[in-house]
């Protein structure tokens, strides 16, 4: 007699594979937190900087799961690798020296959380994976009022703006850290289970 075990989720099993990736951009995304947060007299270049890099990495991080999720809906993996290369394209523009002004950082910074919240938002409702699904809404939602903030405040002081940047990278980074551990914890079980007996022994 078989025993039936619940059907896969698509795409949680190719997306479990990459939780080392998503673990890797959470510890980044607290790191230069952390390095924001205690750098002495914080400048905007160091500021500009450091941000860059999170972007950049977020970028690497959509163009993997583009490629590796199977499970997601073609219009939505498009999405994803749109806006992964996109990230590192407005990465990259931090690095530029004629935009490192506070007042263009802080609406250039808007515009990419809110861009980037509203992607993530609409995936995990158009095509979700249920193990990033909360993921996903969460630090959408997050990114979302982030933008919102230094669209609706541009002309922040320096002091400010690095205390918003600072929580948003310690709350994606704490987010993406806790589904990295998941994911994980899902791979492992799922591989155990893929060990054990299928058929139960005869009567």
């Amino acid at each position: 007699m078989s025993s039936s075990s619940p059907p896969p989720v698509p795409g949680a099993d190719r997306l479990a594979d990459h939780w080392g990736v998503i673990l890797a951009y959470g510890l980044v995304s607290i790191g230069l937190g952390l390095v924001l947060a205690v750098w002495p007299d914080e400048t905007l270049v160091v500021c500009a900087v450091l941000i860059a890099i999170q972007i950049l990495v977020s970028g690497v991080l959509r163009i993997v799961v583009a490629v590796g999720a199977r499970g997601l809906d073609g219009g939505v993996r498009a999405l994803h690798g749109l806006i992964g290369g996109l990230a590192i394209i407005v990465g990259l523009l931090f690095l530029r020296d004629p935009v490192q002004t506070l007042l263009v950082i802080g609406i250039l910074l808007g515009v990419w959380w809110v861009i980037s919240g509203v992607i993530d938002v609409v995936g995990a409702l158009v095509s979700p994976v249920h193990e990033r699904r909360v993921w996903d809404l969460v630090t959408g939602a997050i990114s979302i009022l982030a933008g919102g903030f230094l669209l609706v405040n541009p002309k922040l002081s320096l002091g400010v703006l690095v205390v918003v940047i600072c929580v948003w990278l310690f709350a994606i980074g704490g987010i993406a850290v806790a589904s990295a551990l998941v994911l994980r914890s899902d791979r492992h079980r799922r591989s155990t289970g893929a060990a054990g007996p299928t058929t139960a022994p005869a009567g």
